[in-house]
């Protein structure tokens, strides 16, 4: 070899391991950076002698990182989940063990426990609204805190989208820069690791797939088809009020339906509200609005004075046109039977859900809504009820399974109905066949008049006569069709007559018919139980001013005013029947993910608060799992393409040594060449 060749050996050495030892050094340096990928030089031979390298090469393991992602997606989503769950908890009280809402209502009942033992006791009268009231707030405590962490919730989408955007623009700018760099010759192993910084944000919010280009850069879609980063960086659009998702370059006015799972699913199933998340049990699905749902209905479940209830399954809105849905045609009839009697609603061309609930409400002694879940109740105040569909439309909103279909299972024993229940009841045992002429005694005919709500006197006529009423289910007919009356035989068989609507009058007109029926009277007035005397509040609980019993929720449950104020007293001969109320086992709620049947109140409650801690725990479970996952295959993969710091100090002291020889050979050849020209010289 010659002198030149030899020179031109070291040097190409001397550059070369001078390369190798920065890129160890470097790796050296970002041992700690989790985002990056240890870098090799690879050497190669120089055809004249020597070495140089051929490039420098970036650890990868494509099949670990796609797997990480994909705990990385899971991970992120299961995360939003545990901490909406713990907040949740938090502010209803059973992550400390507690539930205060069934303390209170328990409270509210023992309260009327001690009224009932001491009737005469104001303190005791006073307590009870005091409890009252105390339910009150702590719904409304719960409702705000539901409003905060569905706020806090938006707030959350609003930064996740931001986040997304920035690191779609970001990756997009890495692409163009190591396309550069790789065109130029250079190194971009630090530029790629930063770019998998930015692609593991991204698999956080959205569940994606890279697709490699020869050039270096790379494609991300979502595992659902939507592209975030390929000839441009896709930029996403959040809109609250119309809850959609838009993205630029999309003709999609909606892109939520098609969202992957992720942190951005998992935060928008949280606040979502449609007929289809309420109606699923998935774990975080509407979990807000559920909540609010179940609190509305506990809250209703106080002021409804209904004896038996047909609930709906399919979902509406006020304003949602019913002969939009599948199976209702205008023409359609419903016919609702209470008391014996039919009356019929017919669906109108463009009729709102609301228009058609309110026809259904204003028929006699039937009450109608839309519940907080977005279905429609029907509800009897006077006994079995019974609804027949004439086309579909009952059918459809799923108040029937087949027609007629009848609801008799009674809901009697509300906490409503037995504080403002006005009755009399016979003591002559009867059956509904019974021939009242030939075995009561009766003269034919006989008459009394029910007078409700200062409404005019009804008279009601038994005897043989065409349309009078000669059997005992002849009788309660005629009675259940006097509006706010309900008429049925108590579990003794005698004959009961009450009104949740005050001012019930019920006196003999030709004859003694209520005497001889076992009725207490007094100047052939029937004598009452649960009348309200002189400055006793008629209702308990009640709606805000500007609302109907039918609009009770948890935002405007209260005390009436009147008992607040202390115009008016709790109504003194009733606690007995509250109680058996509070305690009866007839509460049911049905929608929103749950299904909670023949609860006491108190049960109720639990029920609600306990899912909520039963799908925390679901939540935390899941939460942990997938964490775990996620650090055991990210350390698998920091393993397998990390700095291992020994390793590298290994090699830079190789490196150092061969870059010690080269430096040596160098300098011989730098004195041969000294010598070479002092001898020509």
């Amino acid at each position: 070899m010659s002198l030149v060749n030899a020179l031109d050996a070291a040097v190409s050495s001397l550059g070369a391991l001078n390369r190798a030892i920065n890129t160890t050094s470097q790796n050296v340096a970002n041992a700690t950076n989790e985002d990056y990928n240890a870098q090799e030089a690879i050497f190669s031979d120089v055809a004249a002698g020597g070495v140089r390298i051929s490039e420098i090469r970036r650890k990868v393991n494509d099949g670990l990182l796609n797997n990480l992602l994909n705990e990385v997606t899971g991970a992120s989503a299961s995360a939003v989940r545990d901490s909406t769950y713990l907040q949740l908890e938090q502010f209803i009280g059973t992550i400390a063990g507690e539930t205060p809402l069934v303390d209170i209502i328990d409270d509210f009942r023992n309260a009327w426990k001690a009224f009932e033992a001491a009737p005469e006791s104001n303190a005791a009268r006073t307590d009870i609204v005091l409890r009252g009231q105390a339910l009150a707030a702590e719904l409304e405590r719960l409702s705000t805190g539901l409003d905060t962490t569905n706020r806090q919730v938006f707030t959350d989408i609003d930064v996740t989208v931001v986040d997304l955007n920035d690191s779609l623009t970001r990756v997009q700018e890495l692409n163009a820069e190591i396309v550069r760099e790789r065109a130029a010759q250079r190194p971009t192993g630090g530029l790629e690791s930063e770019r998998d910084g930015e692609i593991l944000d991204i698999a956080e919010i959205l569940d994606i797939q890279i697709f490699a280009r020869e050039n270096g850069s790379v494609a991300l879609y979502t595992k659902t088809g939507i592209d975030l980063v390929d000839s441009g960086a896709s930029q996403f659009t959040w809109d609250e009020g119309t809850f959609t998702l838009t993205k630029t370059g999309s003709t999609s006015t909606n892109l939520v339906p098609t969202l992957p799972d992720g942190r951005l699913r998992a935060q928008i199933n949280i606040v979502a509200t449609d007929s289809t998340s309420l109606q699923d049990t998935s774990n975080g699905v509407a979990v807000i609005q559920k909540l609010k749902n179940q609190l509305d209905e506990l809250a209703f479940s106080f002021v409804d004075t209904s004896v038996v209830t047909a609930t709906g399954t399919q979902f509406v809105q006020r304003t949602t046109d019913v002969t939009t849905i599948t199976g209702i045609d205008a023409g359609d009839q419903i016919t609702v039977n209470v008391g014996g009697t039919d009356q019929t609603v017919t669906v109108t061309a463009g009729q709102t859900a609301a228009a058609l609930v309110a026809a259904l409400d204003a028929l006699t002694n039937v009450t109608a809504r839309i519940d907080a879940s977005g279905q429609v109740r029907v509800s009897s105040q006077a006994g079995a009820l019974v609804i027949t569909d004439t086309g579909g439309a009952a059918t459809a909103l799923g108040l029937v399974t087949g027609s007629p279909q009848t609801f008799d299972q009674p809901i009697n024993n509300s906490f409503a109905r037995a504080y403002q229940q006005e009755s009399a009841t016979g003591s002559v045992a009867l059956t509904t066949t019974t021939n009242l002429i030939t075995t009561s005694g009766l003269t034919d005919p006989s008459t009394f008049t029910v007078t409700n709500a200062g409404a005019a006197a009804t008279t009601i006529t038994i005897g043989t006569g065409a349309g009078e009423a000669q059997t005992v289910a002849d009788l309660l007919v005629d009675l259940n069709d006097i509006e706010g009356i309900r008429a049925r035989l108590d579990g003794s068989g005698f004959l009961e007559i009450s009104s949740i609507n005050g001012t019930l009058v019920i006196t003999d007109a030709t004859a003694t018919p209520l005497a001889s029926l076992g009725f207490t009277t007094v100047a052939n007035v029937a004598s009452l139980e649960g009348t309200p005397q002189t400055g006793e509040a008629s209702a308990f609980f009640e709606g805000e001013t500007g609302t109907t019993p039918d609009d009770v929720s948890r935002v405007n449950f209260r005390v009436n005013d009147t008992l607040t104020s202390n115009s008016e007293n709790v109504k003194q001969l009733v606690a007995t029947d509250v109680i058996a109320a509070m305690n009866d086992n007839q509460r049911d709620l049905v929608g929103s993910g749950v299904s909670f049947t023949n609860q006491t109140y108190t049960g109720l409650a639990a029920n609600i608060l306990t899912e909520v801690s039963r799908q925390g725990e679901i939540a935390t479970r899941t939460a942990e799992r997938t964490e775990t996952a996620r650090l055991n295959l990210f350390q698998a993969l920091r393993d397998d393409v990390g700095v291992n710091i020994d390793e590298e100090l290994a090699q830079l002291t190789v490196l150092q040594n061969s870059f010690a020889a080269s430096a040596r050979v160098l300098s011989v050849v730098d004195d041969l060449f000294a010598t070479l020209e002092t001898i020509v010289q």
